[in-house]
């Protein structure tokens, strides 16, 4: 039956998730292992990324050139990536070719050669790729605002890691980080679409006796408080500020974080939303601007984006204070939250209608956790009321925020309000 998950726990701790897409021709199934950047110490720093990359350099079976065309060759995609809290190996195939998608994710992830050429070959690629990240201005900002707001914990670190720590990323250490974080009961593979479960559960026994060295990691730390007003800036020569302005906000199973989404949508969800209306349609200050929320499994952020010519980030950001302070005090109309909700359901079920999405929505939730179906979280937003938007607003809104900026020059209006 379409939208029932089906779970099995191997002996040594694996967990299995499907659920069943009758009407689908496709089988979409991701290995997920519990580790990224925010467990990595500074000397593995980057770490996570950088196993992410050399697992596709070849197997004791299979070359790098045949570990891709195995499932490209099928016009399916093989790919992965790392996220401050876990990493993904994942494909997307045919049904008829979901055997060997998943033969080609488990002997990747268990059987790699790892070897020393292969780090020092990748090194230089990710090298390449924090190059590239550092000239985009809107990743250096979101990076720079992230370390201000989780400052002291892990959650502040770039995922690629920095220049420094992957220059002295050695074939042993990546090893070591592979084999400590990468055990049965840190995984979960997950599948959606035309997939038998129990034919899963066969095939990924081989990852229930993944070999492990040194102690179980141990747990992450909470997370410290922004405790005073922080402007961080980058100095770059371009035509427009990039600006983000940021809250410390709710994690993924912090009952405030409904409220907060809304409000997101409230005020930054869209081109009917406050601060687009306001800022954009009727004082033409910007090209765009957005609210949302970055959300972590104990942790989070709220904030507004936008970019600007620098004459004109002191109104804007006066703009967003006053708009902010206006839902502190008032709240929001009827029709405001009725609409929020409305684009809240519709965003949410339309980016799972695929069977990618929806594998990689059960593989997550089951990594973290997070048991709740996704009827039960959009009841949960249904059921936010009026009042409890506005005192989440007061929350929120009540921190001292972070102003990350980067850009030609900061202007002294802002200088002296925020340094």
């Amino acid at each position: 039956m379409d939208g029932a998950v089906l779970r099995t726990v191997l002996p040594h701790g694996l967990t299995v998730v499907t659920e069943a897409m009758t009407s689908s021709r496709t089988f979409s199934v991701g290995v997920f292992a519990g580790v990224g950047s925010r467990h990595e110490s500074a000397a593995r720093h980057g770490a996570s990324h950088f196993l992410e990359h050399v697992l596709f350099k070849g197997t004791r079976r299979r070359t790098a050139e045949q570990i891709s065309a195995a499932v490209e060759s099928r016009g399916g995609e093989l790919n992965a990536y790392t996220t401050k809290e876990y990493t993904c190996f994942y494909a997307r195939v045919l049904a008829d070719d979901g055997d060997v998608a998943v033969d080609v994710l488990t002997d990747m992830v268990t059987a790699s050669r790892v070897r020393s050429a292969d780090v020092d070959a990748e090194r230089a690629v990710i090298l390449d790729e924090i190059a590239m990240h550092a000239d985009d201005p809107s990743e250096v900002v979101a990076e720079q605002v992230a370390d201000a707001v989780f400052a002291g914990s892990g959650l502040g670190k770039m995922v690629i890691g920095s220049p420094a720590s992957i220059e002295a990323m050695s074939r042993d250490l990546v090893v070591r980080h592979w084999r400590q974080h990468y055990r049965p009961g840190s995984l979960v593979v997950a599948a959606a679409g035309d997939v038998d479960h129990d034919r899963l559960v066969e095939q990924v026994a081989a990852l229930d006796a993944m070999p492990v060295d040194g102690p179980e990691p141990r747990p992450v730390r909470a997370l410290p408080a922004v405790e005073r007003p922080a402007l961080v800036v980058t100095r770059r020569r371009v035509e427009q500020v990039q600006a983000v302005l940021a809250y410390p906000g709710a994690g993924l199973f912090d009952d405030r974080r409904h409220a907060a989404g809304l409000l997101a949508a409230v005020l930054g969800g869209g081109m009917a939303s406050r601060l687009f209306v306001e800022v954009r349609e009727r004082r033409g200050l910007t090209y765009g601007i957005d609210a949302g929320e970055t959300t972590y499994s104990d942790a989070g952020m709220w904030s507004v984006e936008f970019a600007c010519a620098p004459d004109r980030l002191a109104t804007i950001l006066d703009v967003v204070a006053d708009q902010l302070d206006r839902v502190v005090a008032d709240g929001v109309t009827a029709t405001e939250l009725a609409d929020a909700k409305s684009q809240m359901r519709g965003q949410t079920v339309l980016s799972y209608e695929s069977p990618s999405s929806r594998m990689g929505r059960i593989g997550t939730a089951a990594l973290l956790g997070d048991g709740r179906s996704l009827d039960e979280v959009l009841a949960r937003y249904d059921a936010v009321t009026p009042e409890e938007l506005r005192l989440e607003a007061a929350r929120l809104f009540g921190q001292r925020p972070t102003l990350g900026l980067v850009g030609p020059r900061v202007p002294s209006a802002v200088t002296r309000r925020w340094g």
